[in-house]
């Protein structure tokens, strides 16, 4: 078996039985100790191998010496797990298991195997078209009731239930009910556009207005109003005018579905209202949730993941929470 000499970043010349695969880690089973770790040989070799890389990038909480990529998950291998955990991903309690879909591996791909373009345009690939939906149903439910007025049945009584849940438009008086609806009207509409008809934006396609930054420590960050700034400001791209995708969108259990609520969040706070009013977060999580429950109707319509939870709901047709779908509190205390 060859053996290389690699000069990492830390300057160091560090000896290696083999090189690590480019790519970012997939794992099927949980890797390391504890009675949930199922520790396949190919599984644990993945893992073996991203430990070592995170030493060889220079990067704190990798192996060293390095471990042994044999397959087999001994002390050194659960000792280099643990202390990757404490010293990455001290947000969670080290209990030396990385399980995929977790935070563990999540951290992993971030320090070793970073997003790259391919990654983006495939996660949107997945993802756009249920966002396209999702769109498209909101303004028609949206519609039926400005344009039947609420209802007992049909169409226009299940866009009314589904307004009350998710903005509370009941609580408001027959005018601030209409001029509600009528902005909800306009910011899907504008976000809609945003995805189907770019150019209106002079955006070069869809995925030009999303963007790869690997400096973003969240899942997405987007400027209020984006979409309307400047393409290029002081002779630069404006940044402002394109949602941030992080690292962590990337992550194996954001699934296209999360994905597209993610974006449908961000689309929100991107396009915002017409009445030059910003959708901003006072809280996350779905119309039932401990932290959008207080909000009256008019931070719900002000709020990012109403937008997305009511857009959802027209699509699937089912008012249940989805799994991905957290409650947290507004603000960057609730930062996804």
């Amino acid at each position: 078996m060859p053996r290389f000499l690699l000069m990492s970043a830390s300057g160091a010349c560090l000896s290696m039985a083999e090189l690590p695969p480019p790519g970012r880690i997939a794992i099927f089973e949980a890797v390391g100790q504890g009675p949930a770790a199922r520790n396949r040989p190919g599984d644990v070799k993945a893992i073996q191998e991203s430990l070592n890389q995170v030493t060889v990038l220079g990067q704190r909480g990798g192996p060293m010496p390095f471990l042994a990529v044999d397959g087999l998950v001994g002390p050194k291998t659960r000792a280099a797990i643990l202390k990757f955990q404490q010293v990455q991903v001290p947000s969670i309690h080290a209990d030396g298991l990385v399980e995929p879909g977790r935070q563990t591996l999540a951290r992993l791909n971030e320090v070793t195997a970073p997003a790259s373009e391919f990654d983006l345009n495939a996660k949107l690939a997945a993802a756009l078209p249920l966002v396209r939906a999702a769109l498209a149903a909101a303004v028609l439910n949206v519609t039926a009731v400005i344009t039947g007025g609420p209802a007992a049945t049909g169409p226009a009584a299940v866009a009314t239930d589904r307004l009350n849940r998710h903005f509370r438009i009941d609580t408001l008086d027959a005018s601030a009910a209409s001029t509600g609806r009528v902005n909800l009207f306009g910011t899907y509409s504008e976000m809609a556009i945003v995805v189907d008809q770019p150019e209106l934006f002079n955006f070069l396609g869809a995925v030009s207005a999303f963007d790869l930054d690997s400096n973003t420590n969240n899942v997405a960050l987007a400027t209020v109003q984006g979409v309307f700034q400047p393409a290029v400001e002081d002779g630069k791209p404006n940044r402002a005018r394109q949602i941030h995708l992080g690292e962590r969108f990337f992550a194996p259990d954001v699934t296209a579905e999360f994905a597209s609520f993610i974006l449908l969040h961000e689309l929100g706070h991107f396009v915002s209202r017409r009445d030059g009013e910003v959708i901003d977060d006072f809280g996350r999580g779905w119309f039932d949730d401990a932290f959008i429950r207080p909000l009256p109707a008019a931070k719900r319509l002000l709020n990012a993941d109403c937008y997305a939870s009511f857009a959802h709901e027209c699509r699937t047709g089912s008012a249940a929470k989805p799994g991905f779908v957290k409650t947290a509190p507004g603000g960057l205390g609730g930062s996804r």
